[in-house]
């Protein structure tokens, strides 16, 4: 392997992250090859990843750690959950079990006043501060994670990526502590009674246990960043950290293969091939999903691209223990002689929306050109509820932007699609694909 494919391996490591100049491209805040800064926990940087920047780069937590508003923050909130977890109250453990999980998770809960606060001081603080400076020039523009706000100046994107931050880990608890539904709630939703005896009592016991980590923690949002995560591993909720990094395991041989193509003998980049979830249990790949493997497999051979981007996550039904993207790459290796080293699996998209969005990223981290067209190629009807307006719709009100620029249909089962860059920011709000 060349010192160039080394150096490049190893900065993919860091977080299935990285890429080649995309030289047609305009210039941008995003930069390829940005090393990304890790926590250790992938649920968390890719939920949070301002947060695990605050945390892990020692002038910044160190500023923030000293700001008197959000030392005083963060002392309120210390101070508000060891007095509803303490050691001194009586018959604690009892009163527990009777108390509602909603007493527990309104110690987490962030306030819009809070929110709104941190979000002025965060501004006030750039002005003065030059970790704060160095943090949006060297991080949050390069890492692309905050894309669609790239255009607002670097104090306001500072207080962006916050307030988003901060409603994402609001938007967990909502859904994992008090059962409220999420956006979709037939996939997503929390996986206890919130109301039972035995989910009340884990909720508090999870709150004792944070309330007693807080002796560790020296910044304003840690104790609710904490409390969230917790929550998502209670619920068995890693999809989104499941398969990372990608560029060592499952995408290993495509990675490898991507370095060494010539995008331009081929008319498209990329086959993008969306799953498609059975609705029984127990089942692996549906027959829908079986007929999109075909047509994906018919396209490559025709030399439409030299990749497949086989999308989709543990989706259906619920808490399915199969991947979509895992069985279609099992199936174009098994049915069709696909090499694996032309599938792309993307196992994270939960909906159409994400499919595009994910894939975008993935031909923008791996270096597949992104100035060039690539194909979708699924079933019929799904195929034309893409090109249906009302999908371009969904796309906005989902993610604030359309991941991609639409192109022209070719069949029934065909359509083009060209990558936007904007599809690199990350939605804590989808904590599961966000």
């Amino acid at each position: 392997m060349s010192n160039r494919k080394i150096v490049l391996l190893a900065v993919l490591v860091l977080f299935t992250l990285a890429g080649k100049a995309q030289t047609a491209s305009p210039k941008v805040d995003y930069q390829p090859g940005y090393r990304w800064t890790l926590s250790g926990n992938y649920v968390q940087d890719k939920n949070f990843y301002l947060l695990t920047l605050m945390e892990k780069l020692p002038a910044v937590q160190e500023a923030l750690a000293a700001d008197p508003v959000l030392k005083s923050l963060l002392s309120e909130r210390v101070k508000n959950i060891k007095e509803a977890t303490g050691y001194d109250l009586p018959n604690q453990s009892m009163e527990s079990m009777r108390d509602k999980t909603s007493h527990w998770a309104e110690l987490f809960l962030l306030s819009s006043d809070e929110i709104e606060k941190v979000g002025d001081e965060l501004k006030k603080m750039y002005k003065l501060d030059a970790a704060l400076q160095t943090l949006v020039a060297e991080q949050i523009r390069p890492s692309g994670a905050y894309e669609h706000f790239a255009k607002l100046d670097d104090a306001a994107l500072l207080a962006q990526a916050w307030k988003i931050s901060a409603k994402g880990i609001n938007g967990i608890i909502r859904t994992y502590a008090l059962g409220e539904k999420p956006l979709y709630p037939k996939i997503d939703s929390v996986s206890y009674d919130v109301n039972s005896q035995y989910y009340r009592m884990l909720v508090n016991m999870l709150a004792s246990n944070v309330g007693d980590d807080t002796k560790k923690m020296s910044l304003f949002f840690q104790p609710s960043l904490s409390f969230s995560l917790w929550l998502l591993k209670m619920n068995h909720r890693d999809e989104a950290a499941r398969f990372e990094p990608m560029v060592t395991g499952e995408n290993a041989k495509a990675w490898e293969q991507v370095q060494k193509t010539n995008f331009d003998e081929y008319p498209y980049t990329a086959i993008l091939l969306p799953g498609y979830g059975p609705e029984k249990k127990g089942v692996d790949l549906s027959p829908a999903g079986m007929l999109r493997c075909k047509l994906a497999a018919e396209r490559y051979f025709e030399k439409k691209a030299p990749f497949i981007i086989a999308s989709g996550g543990y989706v259906h039904p619920d808490q399915t223990p199969f991947c979509e993207a895992v069985e279609m790459k099992k199936e174009l290796i098994k049915e069709y002689g696909v090499p694996e080293s032309a599938i792309i699996i993307e196992p994270h998209a939960r909906h159409t929306t994400t499919n595009y969005r994910n894939a975008a990223r993935l031909m923008i981290h791996y270096g597949i050109p992104i100035h060039k067209k690539a194909l979708c190629t699924t079933t019929k009807g799904q195929s034309y509820y893409i090109t249906n307006m009302g999908f371009e719709k969904r796309c906005v009100e989902a993610f604030g932007y359309m991941p991609y620029v639409p192109g022209k249909r070719l069949s029934r089962n065909d359509t083009e699609f060209t990558p936007r860059l904007e599809s690199l920011t990350i939605d804590p709000m989808d904590p599961l694909d966000p």
